[in-house]
């Protein structure tokens, strides 16, 4: 269990705000780091977040549910959703679309009216650039009429965030923190301490470890090794040597190179 617990912790300090186990627990519940968030991906400061879940399971009776990397409600009910995407394929517009459409199916309940249903800010935070726009920030425009410039608006507001084209905005200065994986390369103080608690805390690294474990146990019980895969991913993109990677992943260099080659990389 020692060995273990030794394993979990080289594996804890690779991880950044990029990787979904690392991301959940450090947002969880945290009205502060939401409120953050929701500012500067919005651009808005009107918004007052009241409620965050990550990792927030929208059930499907009749077919497929979503979970939801990071969830959060205004005082208006206005719906954010933050979806951190480190593979192209996942990022996607039907599968926005089919996040927007169970965040409505959850909203309005027998009688409400269609106008009730709130606004909705979806933000696919990725690791690169999957559209090829070369920008930070790429929000998706919805017009009516062909050739005419009239705004069509359901309330869903759409962008993608490039956290590959960090800069010195307020939202670029965030995509650098995301990237990070010392808490003290960060520039916001409230990532900076979260971050620094869960990785250099005795308690905050017991904390994690346990959810780590119970992660992947999770993953282990579901035939899936997506938390690694991640975490392997993320060393490839920073350049780490392949011996580095197969001793912290106990993969082998066909596996690790095999990865790389699926989603466009290479290994050194």
């Amino acid at each position: 269990r020692a060995r273990r617990r030794a394993k979990n912790l080289e594996l804890i300090r690779q991880f950044r705000l990029m990787d979904n186990p690392f991301m959940g627990r450090v947002f969880q519940g945290d009205l502060e780091l939401g409120q953050l968030l929701a500012m500067l991906m919005t651009g808005r400061n009107d918004l007052t977040v009241t409620s965050v879940i990550t990792e927030h399971e929208l059930k499907n009776l009749h077919g497929r549910s979503v979970r939801l990397d990071i969830h959060a409600f205004d005082h208006d009910k206005k719906e954010i959703d933050i979806e951190i995407q480190r593979a192209k394929k996942g990022a996607t517009p039907k599968r926005i679309r089919y996040n927007s459409a169970m965040m409505d199916s959850n909203f309005l309940v027998q009688s409400e009216d269609f106008e009730d249903l709130p606004e909705q800010y979806i933000f696919f935070v990725t690791e690169n650039d999957v559209n090829g726009l070369h920008q930070l920030l790429s929000p998706v425009e919805k017009r009516l009429g062909k050739g005419l410039t009239i705004p069509y608006d359901d309330g869903i507001h759409i962008a993608f965030i490039d956290s590959s084209k960090a800069d010195d905005s307020p939202l670029g200065k965030l995509m650098h923190d995301f990237r990070c994986r010392q808490a003290e390369e960060m520039y916001y103080p409230l990532l900076k301490e979260k971050v620094r608690y869960y990785k250099e805390n005795k308690k905050g690294v017991t904390i994690m470890s346990d959810i780590f474990e119970k992660y992947l146990q999770e993953e282990h019980d579901a035939g899936k090794s997506e938390g690694k895969r991640e975490m392997i991913l993320g060393m490839i993109e920073d350049h780490d040597p392949l011996a580095k990677i197969m001793k912290i992943s106990k993969w082998s260099a066909d596996q690790i190179r095999a990865l790389a080659e699926k989603n466009g990389l290479a290994v050194e």
